[in-house]
């Protein structure tokens, strides 16, 4: 009798296995959180110690092959609050085809400028992040309509239109039209972008662009990163602003130091620096301590001033 249930547990499962392994759906994430001070230099406010939840996120995503070289693609992400609990915001959500000829995809989605120069942020989504630092933007847009070229010899090319698209909750504007180029050959990356965001805020318009480099030589690692902000509407001035950084692999461990600057058109400058150490335990595990210093700010609850931090970190992905 007993072996009887067994044979019929066995068959009622094997469809389920069957459906799961043809629909080729991953379940992914990232824990990614740290433990903060932030000290606001000379300015009579309270030193602030947090633990934060760093772009900590759950994800699927999965594939299905179409015949004759096209497959169907789509991803669902969200961002999970690792220090406080609980599910926020969406992230890349999309849905689209791929092929020989590029890839097609709509949804919600990070805009071509944001793509262009990711990779040459070495604190991405830490203390010392260079939207933090650097005070550079990025968006991640709704209603993104995108296409993503095949390599040519190296060189991509992406562009998107975003149609009545809301801009990170603070307002909707008309649409948003966002191009970039990038090239990588060995350890050489290069990467230039523009974007234009109509109706921005109370009917005004924008737009800023974007260069910027890196080559990586066995354990060394330098980047650097140029953009023109003409987004008032949003900052309350236009701005220049640049970031350099570098990187030096030993065993387990990368020493890692950027640099950068806001030239504010109709206001002083301000300054970042920040240095950071990272141990890998594995190639999904890693723990970090850095110290930014930077006169835009540290946190997105108060992003402007003097700010020194040290932040101890915790990244495990899955």
């Amino acid at each position: 009798m007993k072996k009887k249930l067994l044979a019929l547990a066995v068959a009622a499962a094997l469809p389920m296995v069957s459906q799961a392994a043809t629909a080729d759906v991953t379940i992914y994430g990232k824990v990614h959180t740290s433990i903060d001070f932030v000290n606001p230099d000379a300015r009579g406010e309270d030193s602030i110690y947090d633990v934060t939840s760093r772009a900590s996120r759950l994800g699927f995503k999965g594939s299905e092959d179409l015949g004759d070289g096209l497959k169907l693609i789509w991803k669902m992400e969200t961002t999970y609050n690792t220090a406080e609990g609980g599910f926020g915001s969406g992230r890349n959500t999309y849905i689209g085809l791929a092929g020989g000829w590029g890839t097609f995809l709509y949804g919600r989605h990070d805009t071509p400028m944001k793509m262009s120069t990711g990779k040459l942020d070495i604190f991405v989504d830490e203390m010392a992040d260079y939207n933090a630092t650097a005070g550079l933007v990025d968006i991640r847009a709704n209603d993104a309509i995108a296409y993503v070229s095949p390599s040519f010899s190296g060189l991509t090319l992406v562009g998107a239109v975003v149609p009545d698209a809301d801009y990170d909750g603070t307002g909707d504007f008309g649409g948003a039209y966002s191009i970039a180029a990038m090239y990588s050959n060995g350890g050489l990356f290069l990467a230039a972008a523009w974007e234009q965001l109509d109706d921005l805020l109370n009917g005004a318009d924008a737009d800023h662009w974007r260069i910027g480099g890196g080559f990586d030589m066995g354990a060394f690692h330098i980047g650097a990163v140029y953009a023109d902000q003409n987004l008032m509407p949003l900052l309350g001035d236009d701005s220049k602003n640049y970031t350099v950084n570098g990187s030096w692999a030993f065993g387990n461990n990368k020493l890692k130091a950027m640099w950068g600057r806001v030239d504010w058109d109709n206001s002083d400058a301000t300054d970042a620096w920040a240095i950071g150490l990272d141990h890998n335990f594995s190639k999904r595990t890693k723990m970090y301590v850095q110290y930014a210093d930077s006169e835009h700010g540290l946190q997105s609850t108060n992003p402007s001033g003097d700010q020194t931090g040290v932040s101890f970190g915790m990244v495990h992905k899955f």
